[in-house]
Parts: structure tokens; C-alpha cells; sequence
């Protein structure tokens, strides 16, 4: 029955004026029928109609009672109170206008900078249920870690076979290692991102192909056997034009030719939210074909941790009872293969959190938690001066609304009426505030560091993004809408209804809801200005910090001689031709050549020193490497503290020697000369001897503290990855074209990427601390306008109630500086009380930001004391201009207007 009911009232949804026309019939026939009654009783006919109508009562309110009986009556209200709030927008163009620009400003910020986040950390995997994708990592408690944030450091190719053998809490496992591929056939080599995957990695993350197939089950067990590629959809539209018949063509990649059998769906493009959208999977069978050196040589090393494992884990099955099973997995591993695996034990982590570096998920969700932070900052400030606005509205509207009271409209009703009203104002800048992000999204990409291209992340306004929107409009609405609301729904009957009552005093107690919102909107503008100010002073920190190296006139170009298959002798024969030519070019003072780039981090090994490894119980360390040509320190110009260069007597057969950093002398060998000391890596029993120290560099990022590093002469340390560097005479740009086509020639089918110079990569270094002040002093400023506007307002308004007061001040021999006191001198203590609770606020969040500034306190002193006086100066201003208006009353026409 009630079923029935529901169903008979949202049909007449769609036929109200029908049934509205059917019920005045209805009304005007039965008092038709009461009236020819009265008539037969003898009544006159005006006395009739009278009588008829008394009888039947209050028309409006049967019309309105039937409704409730045949029509759903919150949705029947909910339209007259939408109609009219649209009518009062509309009649109220300007206020509208302002209303909604002021919330679009707001909702515009939230919206680009949460499309960012979206995109990035909410939502980087386009696979099936990613709830149920973890990481799988080993963590090491017998190694160190120089380096911040390196808990957990990714598996070996053996310990991922045992655990998809072993394990019972996954319903599949799958591995995968991200490389380079030199992509040769056309018109010149390029470089292509690519994957080497275990055959079920596309069946664990639950994809479809858009063309052709996956890989089967085995093809990675043939070793070199199975050449056959899956492409990006990206690669496929962009490369080779959507070509349908790409199917079954084939590819050169590190000179051996694959046959793509599939494409991989569109958006999918691994499992890191910031790669490249055009990728290339191959099965990790292939690893003899696009490793070389140190990765292929080491690729079933159990102590070499150079893959990345994932699983889906079976359904009801929680993340803590899967990491407890397979730690049971890693003791017995530890147990069986004790110098491999000592004190490595595992840790699961989600794949979504992953997906941006499994270490570094946590500074990313700090970074966006205070973008975000700083963007909701501004519009709550937009959302005090709105309510005050809004306050001011409900004082003018102030009669009308006590007539609706006098007239029987109750509290519940007005309220939905005003909220309503608030409601649809915050939704509309919503709208406005969406168009507003579409632009904002692409300006600030525009922004993004080079390495990451325009289409590598789909910043896409989609639900995700909408429904946010969505939710901050309706919260905001009810959020500046639910104080004025409340006020102006319970007016005074007897006081609003008399001839119009004068305005009270200035003051807090005159109008508290106005004066705490100043407060409020001046405490967040305090914390939004304390954040951009400390980012500024860490982002001035940073571009002082010294990277080590002489950073002008240096550029750089990346080689891979392991892509052509090289042989160790060749390509050592490279490195000294191509470092020949490039220093013979006009225009160039020297040239190198290196394993790692400036600012580019490095391979790591554990390091012990002489006399100590695995079994000695020493904790072994692990230390960055970086294989050299002997010019690379006066190229760089790397001051050598003591000790001697490597010379072209440093041979593959001599003596292994080795130069490290004053970070690693001090590291090994505290309170002593690390000169002529001797080491050797895991597992390796040769030893080097130490024959020079030199200064220390930046090796990962800027701002790290400093991080040991071991050079090793190219000759006993050879890497078959490497950069030229070159030192120039004057602008690197003038001479890049000459040095690539000499080092071209040497090799027309190498790839030649990264070409960039020293300047390029150390803004890519400080991209994060100048955007983060960049954006963080754009968000504080708006915020200080909004603030200053506030405090502007609401004195302006109190200025303009207290007209009659102020007269009769002037009248009684008030003097201007008696009412510039009283004036400004109410709007600065609110403004006073604003930044005492600001300081308070500022002081709680500022550490929360600690990781992430550069040699600078989260309370730094001068940040805050600066911040402070700007606020006191804009607010100053901000009451002296409506003081000054206060001056201009004249008593008299005061006195007579009022």
C-alpha cells in the first residue's frame, strides 16, 4: 500500500498542473454547491457567497493540504523556495554578482589544485579494483641508509619467484622493472620507456587489450626467446597513427627486433602515476637483450634489488594478516639463504599509494594536504566576507521577514528559505568556479617540470572531480548561508514592526556574528601568509645552497652503449673518443664522461670497509656510484681536498682504486684519514684502495644532507649508461648542436637523450620549493585582499548604521580624533584578536610543514614578525578608510534623517 502511495505521488510529479487545475474545479464547485444551500435557507446572495466561504476556510491552505496528500510536500515547498530564491538573485543582480565571483575565486583554486591530486594520488591507476593491488618490498634492518625516506627498496627477480610459489595470500603476484630502450629503424634512433614484466602482469592489474593479446603464461620463461611487445595506446595513436593493422608488425629495440602483439588500453601506462604515457612492455625472459652490465650481470642476484613487485590480494583478506603471512615467507627465505638475505624482511604497501614512489607517498600527501589547505584557507575567507554580506542583507530584509512571521510562517520555514537562497548562490559559483579550474588546470600545468610531459597526466575534470565540487559547494553553502539564516529567521515582531528602530553601537557587543567572522577571516589569512612566507624563505634557501660543482657553463647529454650490445672494451673506447671530440669542439674548455647525472642520483651498493662484511656482524652502508673518466673533477671543477685525480694508469688490470666524498670519509672513517684506506663492496672480495678525497656534492636532491659517494675510474667501475659532460667557454646552447653531431658520429645508430644544461637541471632540482612559495604566495595574497576587504566591509556597514550615533557624538563635541578612535580603533582589535588566534593556528600547522622546507624553522621568527606587520598594516588601512567616512557625517542631517 504504501509502496502504491509513494509511487501515485512521484507521478504527480509530472502532472501537477493538471491536478492543480482538477483541485480549484473541485474547491469552486463545492463551495458553488454550499452557496445554492444557503441560497435555499433564504440568504441574500452576497450574504451566501460570504457564508459559503467562511464555511469552507482558508482556500490557500486547503490547496496546500490537498497537495501534502497527492504530492510529495518538502518537494512541492522546495520549488516555491527555489523559484523565489532564483527571483531574489536576480532583483539583487549586484550582490549576486559579487556573491558569486568571490565563491568561484575559491572554488575555482579548490577544484585545479584537487585535479591535480585527483589525478596524481587519489586516483593514478586506471586498472580494475585497485583496493585490492599492494606493493610488495623488501625492507633491510642490517643495512644503512644514508639517504632519507629509503625504507623500502623494491625485491630481487629470485625472492619474487619464491614468493609467488610460496605465498597463499595473493591470487596472483607480478613483477616489473622500468628501463630505457633505444627504438632504431626510422629516421634516427630515439630513446622509449619501457617495462620488462612477468607474462601475468597485465592479468594481475585485471586489463584488457584494445587490440590483439597479452602475454601467455610462458612467455618469460624462454631465456632470450620470447620477442614480443605490448605498446601504450599512446604510443600507438602518437607513433605509428592508429594504424589498425599494428598487430603483428615489429620493432628494433636495443637492436633486436619484437613483434607487438598487443596494445594496452587507453590511459593505462604502468603503474607509476608520473611515466611517460608512451611505454613498451616486454617479458622479463628478454632481460639479456635490454640490460647490460651491472643490471644484466646481476639480474638473478638474490641481493640485487632491481625489481618491482605487486599482487592481488584474495578477496575478505585484510593488508595486516596478508604482511603477517608473508613475513613468514621472508624468515624462511632469510633462513635458507642467509648472506643474500639477512635482516631483510618484507612490508605491503597499497599499489594507488605506490604508484608516485613507494617512499615518497607520504611527502606527496603532505605537499597536497597543504596546497589543499591553503586553497580551502581562501575560500572559508571568502565564505566570512559572504556571510557577512549576508548579514547585512538579513538587516535590510529584516521587515520582510518579520511580516512572513506575522503572517504564520514558522522558523523551520524561513530558515529553508533563506538556505535555499545560500545554497543556490554557492552552487552557482560553482559553476562559474569550474570554468574558472578548466582554465586554471592548464595554466598551472603549463608550470610542471620539463621531464614531465603535457600528456603524461590526464588532469581530466571527471566525477571524482565533480562530485568534490559538488560537496565543497553544498558545505559552503550551508556554511555561510546557516548564521545569517538562523539570525534573520527568528526576527523581534514588536521592534522590527514599529517605524524602524535605530542602530546599536559600534562594537563587539553591538554585532558579535560580524565581529567574529573579522576574526576568524583575519586568523586564516595570518596562516595562509606564515605558510607562503616560510616557503619563500625555503625556496631563498635553496637556490643558495652550493650544489659542490661549478653550476655555469655546463651541459649534458645521456648515451646507452649497452643498447648497440656493446662489449666492455668498445664502449670503453667510446667514452674516451666521445669525450675527445666533444673537448676539441669550438667553444668547449673540457669534457667527460660519467655514470651518473649532477642532481641525478646513482646506482647504490653496500660498502664495507677493510676488514668487515656480511658475516662480521658490521652494518655495511649503502653508498651512491658514480664510474668517471679522469676528467671529470676538473671539468665538473670539484675541488680534490687532498690525494690525487685518477689517471689513464688507472686500469682495468692495476691496482682497483677509488675517490670518495668528504660525506663518505667521515662516514667510514670518523676521526681519521680516510687517505689510502681500503674497502670493497658486498659479496666482492677485491679491494679498493682510497686515493683521493673530494669535496661533496649534491647527488639527489637539493636541500639533502650530505651523501657519501664512492668514484670509481671508468675503467674498473664500467657502466654501460652514461652522460658527456661538457664545460664551455660561454653559452651552452651556442655549441650543444656541435658536440651532439660529433658524438653522433661516432655512433649514427646511438640514442642521444637528456641533452640539457646544468641551469635546466638545477630548476628541475628547485622546482618543488619555487612552486610551492610561487603558489603559496599567490593563495596568501588572495587571502589578504579577501581579509582586508572583510574588515573593510564590515566597518563600512557599522559606519553606515551608526550614522544617527556618530552625530549625536559630533553634536555633543565629539572631535575627529575621538571618532577615528572610536572607528579604526574597533576594527583593530579585531583585527588584533584575528592575528593572536592566527599566531596560535599558524603555530600548530607551520610544523607540520617542517619536512619540507629548506634551512629554515617552521618557526622562524622574522616569517612570523613580517607576516604580522603586513596584516596590521592592511588592516590599518582597511579601517582608516571607513574612519574617514565616519568624519565626513554631519550632525545635523544625521539627526533630521533619522
Amino acid at each position: 500500500m504504501g509502496l502504491t502511495r509513494n509511487f501515485a505521488k512521484f507521478g504527480a510529479i509530472f502532472r501537477r498542473k493538471e491536478l492543480a487545475r482538477d483541485l480549484d474545479d473541485e474547491i469552486r464547485t463545492h463551495i458553488a454547491m454550499e452557496v445554492d444551500e444557503n441560497l435555499e435557507d433564504g440568504m441574500e446572495p452576497e450574504e451566501a457567497r460570504h457564508a459559503a466561504r467562511r464555511s469552507f476556510g482558508n482556500v490557500a491552505l486547503a490547496q496546500e493540504d490537498s497537495r501534502g496528500v497527492w504530492l510529495y510536500r518538502w518537494f512541492d515547498d522546495f520549488g516555491k523556495d527555489l523559484r523565489f530564491a532564483v527571483r531574489m538573485l536576480l532583483k539583487n543582480r549586484g550582490f549576486s554578482a559579487i556573491a558569486i565571483l568571490s565563491l568561484a575565486l575559491g572554488f575555482g583554486l579548490n577544484t585545479t589544485i584537487f585535479t591535480v591530486v585527483n589525478a596524481i594520488l587519489l586516483n593514478p591507476l586506471p586498472v580494475r579494483d585497485v583496493g585490492r593491488l599492494v606493493s610488495l618490498d623488501n625492507i633491510d634492518t642490517k643495512t644503512k641508509f644514508t639517504q632519507a625516506r629509503a625504507e623500502k627498496l623494491g625485491m630481487s627477480f629470485p625472492n619474487y619467484q619464491d614468493f609467488r610459489r610460496q605465498n597463499e595470500v595473493f591470487t596472483d603476484l607480478a613483477t616489473w622493472q622500468q628501463i630505457p630502450l633505444t627504438w632504431s629503424g626510422g629516421a634516427e634512433p630515439r630513446q622509449v620507456q619501457a617495462y620488462i614484466v612477468s607474462a601475468n602482469y597485465f592479468d594481475v592489474l585485471g586489463l584488457n587489450p584494445v587490440a590483439g593479446r597479452f602475454f601467455l603464461p610462458d612467455e618469460d620463461t624462454k631465456p632470450s626467446s620470447n620477442t614480443v611487445a605490448v605498446i601504450s595506446y599512446a604510443l600507438w595513436a602518437n607513433k605509428f597513427g592508429a594504424d589498425p593493422n599494428i598487430v603483428g608488425r615489429t620493432m628494433n629495440l636495443n637492436a633486436t627486433p619484437f613483434t607487438i602483439i598487443g596494445i594496452a588500453p587507453r590511459g593505462f601506462k604502468g603503474t607509476i602515476s608520473l611515466a611517460p604515457t608512451e611505454q613498451v612492455w616486454i617479458p622479463t625472459s628478454m632481460y639479456p637483450q635490454v640490460l647490460a652490465g651491472f643490471f644484466a650481470d646481476n639480474f638473478n642476484d638474490r641481493r640485487f634489488l632491481a625489481m618491482n613487485t605487486f599482487g592481488r590480494l584474495k578477496p575478505d583478506l585484510a593488508l595486516p594478516q596478508a604482511e603477517a603471512s608473508l613475513k613468514t615467507i621472508a624468515s624462511r627465505l632469510e633462513a635458507e639463504y642467509p648472506k643474500e638475505n639477512g635482516g631483510r624482511s618484507v612490508a605491503l604497501t597499497s599499489l594507488a599509494e605506490a604508484a608516485v614512489g613507494v617512499n615518497n607517498h607520504e611527502q606527496f600527501a603532505l605537499a597536497s594536504a597543504m596546497m589543499l589547505g591553503a586553497v580551502g584557507l581562501v575560500l572559508l575567507i571568502a565564505c566570512a566576507n559572504l556571510a557577512n554580506l549576508l548579514l547585512a542583507q538579513a538587516a535590510r530584509r529584516e521587515r520582510e521577514m518579520t511580516v512572513r512571521a506575522a503572517l504564520g510562517a514558522g522558523r523551520s520555514r524561513i530558515l529553508r528559505q533563506l538556505l535555499t537562497e545560500s545554497t543556490l548562490l554557492s552552487l552557482a559559483g560553482a559553476v562559474v568556479g569550474l570554468v574558472f579550474a578548466y582554465w586554471g588546470r592548464g595554466i598551472l600545468w603549463s608550470y610542471r617540470p620539463s621531464f614531465i610531459a603535457q600528456n603524461d597526466v590526464d588532469l581530466a575534470l571527471d566525477s571524482h572531480v565533480l562530485l568534490f565540487t559538488l560537496g565543497i559547494a553544498l558545505l559552503t553553502g550551508a556554511l555561510f548561508g546557516a548564521v545569517p539564516a538562523i539570525k534573520a529567521s527568528a526576527p523581534d515582531l514588536v521592534d522590527t514592526l514599529k517605524a524602524g528602530g535605530r542602530g546599536n553601537s559600534v562594537g563587539w557587543r553591538s554585532n558579535p556574528m560580524r565581529s567574529l567572522l573579522v576574526v576568524f577571516e583575519t586568523g586564516l589569512a595570518m596562516i595562509a601568509l606564515i605558510g607562503a612566507g616560510l616557503f619563500i624563505r625555503s625556496q631563498q634557501n635553496a637556490q643558495r645552497i652550493d650544489p659542490g660543482f661549478e653550476s655555469e657553463k655546463l651541459f649534458m647529454m645521456a648515451v646507452d652503449v649497452g643498447a648497440l650490445h656493446y662489449t666492455e672494451g668498445q664502449a670503453q673506447q667510446f667514452y674516451r673518443a666521445a669525450a675527445e671530440r666533444a673537448a676539441t669542439a669550438p667553444g668547449v674548455q673540457s669534457a667527460t664522461v660519467a655514470s651518473n647525472f649532477p642532481v641525478g642520483g646513482g646506482l647504490g651498493r653496500t660498502i664495507f670497509p677493510e676488514g668487515q662484511d656480511e658475516t662480521t656482524g658490521y652494518r655495511g652502508t649503502l653508498t651512491t656510484i658514480n664510474s668517471v673518466l679522469p676528467t671529470f673533477f676538473d671539468t665538473l671543477r670539484i675541488p680534490v681536498v687532498r690525494g690525487r685525480s685518477f689517471t689513464d694508469n688507472d686500469r682495468k688490470d692495476t691496482l682497483k682504486v677509488a675517490i670518495v666524498n668528504e660525506a663518505m670519509a667521515k662516514h667510514f672513517w670518523p676521526n681519521e684519514e680516510a687517505l689510502d684506506k681500503r674497502f670493497h663492496f658486498f659479496g666482492e672480495p677485491d679491494l679498493r684502495q682510497i686515493v683521493a678525497v673530494v669535496s661533496n656534492t649534491v647527488i639527489n636532491q637539493i636541500g639533502e644532507d650530505p651523501q657519501p659517494v664512492a668514484y670509481l675510474p671508468m675503467t674498473q667501475g664500467y657502466s654501460p649508461n652514461a652522460t658527456v659532460q661538457v664545460r664551455t667557454t660561454g653559452k651552452p646552447d651556442a655549441v650543444i648542436a656541435t658536440v651532439r653531431g660529433e658524438v653522433q658520429s661516432l655512433a649514427p645508430n646511438l640514442a642521444i637523450t637528456n641533452v640539457q644544461t646544468i641551469h635546466e637541471i638545477m630548476s628541475q632540482a628547485l622546482w618543488a620549493p619555487r612552486m610551492g612559495a610561487a603558489l603559496l604566495t599567490l593563495f596568501g595574497v588572495l587571502a589578504l585582499v579577501l581579509a582586508g576587504v572583510g574588515v573593510y566591509g564590515v566597518l563600512s556597514y557599522s559606519v553606515n548604521q551608526q550614522r544617527h550615533e556618530i552625530g549625536i557624538r559630533r553634536a555633543l563635541g565629539a572631535q575627529e580624533n575621538d571618532v577615528m578612535r572610536l572607528v579604526a580603533g574597533q576594527g583593530m582589535r579585531l583585527a588584533a584578536a584575528g592575528l593572536a588566534l592566527g599566531l596560535l593556528l599558524s603555530g600548530v600547522f607551520a610544523r607540520l610543514l617542517a619536512t619540507l622546507l629548506f634551512g629554515v624553522s617552521a618557526m622562524d621568527p622574522w616569517t612570523f614578525l613580517s607576516v604580522t606587520t603586513i596584516l596590521l598594516v592592511v588592516a590599518f588601512v582597511a579601517c582608516y578608510i571607513p574612519a574617514r567616512r565616519a568624519l565626513q557625517v554631519d550632525p545635523l542631517v544625521a539627526l533630521r534623517y533619522d
